[in-house]
């Protein structure tokens, strides 16, 4: 049976970089560990979340795993203030898109610094 904790890996050009570029956005990092000789780096939304990302470094993973380099996940992240968190990336120098009125809620995306675009969606 599976469980409720989820890892959701995430290669990235710079894993330091990246993770400075989550904990601006107010994740935090969880753990920190050389794995054959390169950073990972896994963060979290909160302390207490059971689903984290995976910082690893992209060209440490195409010299290891071709196959899945370069496929970078579709995420939705979700917020309690919406417009708050999307008033503070734009403050903190994230690029955002606009926030949108959809009958679900209010929605918008960002690019990390690797300019991959994820969304956030909530009221």
């Amino acid at each position: 049976m599976f469980t409720n904790q989820i890892k959701i890996m995430l290669y990235v050009t710079n894993v330091e970089e990246s993770s400075q570029f989550w904990q601006k956005i107010g994740f935090v990092e969880k753990e920190r560990d050389a794995v054959d000789g390169t950073l990972v780096v896994e963060i979290a939304p909160s302390e207490t979340a059971e689903t984290m990302i995976v910082l690893y470094d992209l060209e440490f993973i195409q010299q290891h795993s071709p196959e899945v380099a370069g496929n970078t996940p579709s995420l939705m992240f979700f917020a309690d203030d919406v417009i708050r968190l999307y008033k503070n990336m734009k403050d903190a120098g994230v690029r955002v898109g606009e926030l949108v009125q959809l009958p679900t809620g209010l929605v918008f995306n960002f690019a990390d610094n690797d300019e991959n675009y994820f969304a956030v969606s909530g009221q």
